[in-house]
């Protein structure tokens, strides 16, 4: 690192301080202003938003970590959720725009009503806040530990102390509107790196037309295949945890109607229309967009770097390595960018939990605005401090994520069925919870089960959490019709589950078949937009132009359809 790399880093860290204080007056008027920019973002910026926050400087650590260790068909860990993604697209962005809710864990209040809600909420709130996101953060932070020890030789104190102090400062300050307009910004500079990074690594590696080559001869021949290598046995591990990821985790993971960070912005956006397109620029984005920089410059490692043993920390190598002065620090900030949207990000909503969903619930319902916008930025130093001892004690950031994708696997179900299914209730998620905990700890921790392969655990924790969520269902009361027909005439979810409280007039059945078939289109149309180019990258120009024509044609049925029938 020269003087002029660490004066881009410099600069790029103070127009970060400069956009977040510029926005302290507004940002402090009202918890709404402060949570969710007073619900008024447009489309583009709420979905560019979501980009950034689900673009850590973990991101490309983790994808070389997948395709150095096992091969490109590893991100199907990633890509399946497309599955889900799509569902929060066309079912799930009205439906929490409609709720009118600050977080997630609001609805549940909203969807069940009485004590046991009120105890679930409070729990889900602590919950989050100060265990689930806590992990995630140290997650980013120990990504940038790893980047700025290659970089700089730092170590972790220094490195979480330093890295996190700046995005801090402005998430104190600026709140959600803070988050959003650096969201903006650090986006096109982390994007800019990932392009940059993955251009010399290739030439560093020989060239795109000879790589597939160069990887093959290396004796890793297996790296470049987009489904686990032909000839393994159908009871493989990779086999089995790519059905796990394709047949069970898209589906079965907490988030898996919105999720946290996502609901947030489709909470903070004008309108239903707004919400729907933001959502779906992100996944857009996030599949079609932003993988292939990172993946082909894991490649260009393997032939680079083939002895190196911690995958992960190649990617910062192959950045003091390859770069030239200012290309270097061009770099360091782009990967600092995507380290401090996403920590702002879940920063700001961990203190949302906390204060709207415990403390002003519980604590302070009759406080002052003034009072619960202090309260939240003393939460955020409170959870940073936390964050910053956990993440001391983390070495690994694909352990990190699949440990995360089994223990929230157990609550998925339930957190799908509670718009379709009239007679799930607070107990059934309590259930869920409860079960999938105890599971995921027994998995992970309790011999012999502790040994037992990932999509092991996957089926264990998904299959006892589900069995017992459906037993506490049925030998407890339902929710009050009351409070079912409210919920009802405020989300209108589908009226097929909901016979009793809609009652035979309620259907809207072909507007649900409408979302299901949008569903389809555009998970064909993003994830041939994915993998397309990947292919036709590779040298494979036939399979690639094939995928890519499927892909156009559900984006053409895609719009028809909408043209017809709308969006919303």
């Amino acid at each position: 690192m020269t003087g002029i790399d660490w004066l881009i880093v410099g600069a790029y860290m103070a127009a970060s301080l400069w956009i977040g204080f510029s926005l302290t007056r507004r940002a402090s008027s009202s918890l709404s202003e402060f949570f969710l920019s007073g619900r008024n973002l447009p489309w583009w910026l709420a979905g560019t938003s979501m980009v950034a926050t689900t673009f850590s400087a973990d991101t490309p650590l983790y994808v070389t970590g997948l395709v150095r260790q096992h091969g490109i068909y590893e991100n199907w860990q990633w890509w399946a959720l497309l599955l889900s993604g799509m569902l929060a697209v066309f079912v799930f962005a009205r439906y929490w725009r409609r709720a009118g809710v600050m977080t997630d864990v609001e609805l549940i209040e909203l969807r069940y009503g009485g004590r046991p809600a009120a105890v679930l909420r409070g729990f889900k709130a602590v919950y989050f806040a100060f265990f689930i996101h806590t992990i995630i953060k140290a997650q980013v932070i120990l990504a940038m530990v790893k980047i700025l020890d290659v970089a700089v030789g730092w170590g972790k104190w220094e490195v979480i102390a330093v890295a996190s102090i700046v995005t801090i400062a402005y998430a104190l300050a600026s709140g959600y509107w803070g988050v959003v307009w650096t969201d903006f910004f650090q986006i096109i500079v982390a994007m800019a790196g990932a392009v940059l990074l993955a251009v010399y690594a290739v030439d560093a590696a020989g060239g795109l037309v000879t790589l597939p080559a160069r990887i093959a001869d290396s004796g890793r021949a297996e790296a470049l295949s987009f489904l686990p290598p032909a000839g393994l046995d159908v009871w493989s591990p990779a086999v089995i945890a790519f059905a796990g990821y394709l047949g069970l985790v898209w589906w079965s993971r907490y988030s898996v109607d919105g999720g946290g960070v996502i609901v947030q912005r489709m909470a903070s956006c004008r309108t239903e229309k707004d919400a729907l397109a933001a959502t779906f620029f992100f996944n857009i984005t996030h599949y079609a967009v932003r993988t292939w920089p990172w993946i082909l410059a894991a490649l260009a490692s393997l032939v680079l770097y083939p002895s190196i043993t911690d995958h992960e920390s190649v990617y910062a190598v192959m950045m003091m390595d390859l770069l030239p002065t200012g290309a270097r620090g061009l770099m360091l900030a782009s990967l600092l960018a995507a380290f401090m949207s996403t920590l702002s990000s879940y920063l700001n909503l961990s203190s949302a939990y906390f204060v709207n969903d415990f403390y002003k619930r519980f604590i302070r319902p009759h406080a002052s605005e003034r009072h619960h916008v202090l309260a939240a930025r003393l939460s955020m130093l409170g959870l940073s401090v936390i964050t910053g001892i956990v993440t001391y004690q983390v070495e690994s950031i694909v352990g990190v994520f699949k440990f995360l994708l089994a223990f929230g696997s157990g609550t998925g179900l339930v957190m799908l069925l509670r718009w379709f299914w009239w007679r799930v209730n607070a107990w059934t998620e309590i259930a869920a919870i409860a079960v999938s905990m105890g599971l995921s700890f027994l998995a992970y921790l309790v011999p012999p089960f502790a040994a037992w392969s990932y999509s092991s655990k996957l089926v264990l924790i998904i299959a006892g959490s589900a069995l017992a969520a459906f037993i506490v269902t049925l030998a407890t009361s339902p929710v009050p019709f009351d409070r079912l027909r409210e919920f009802y005439r405020l989300v209108h979810p589908p009226a097929l589950g909901w016979r009793p409280v809609s009652g035979p007039q309620g259907g809207d059945g072909g507007l649900f078949v409408r979302d299901v078939t949008h569903w389809a289109y555009g998970v064909t149309l993003v994830l041939g937009a994915t993998i397309g180019p990947g292919l036709l990258l590779l040298g494979r120009l036939s399979a690639g132009a094939g995928i890519l024509l499927v892909s156009g044609l559900a984006g053409f049925l895609l719009a028809r359809s909408v043209g017809r029938r709308g969006w919303v």
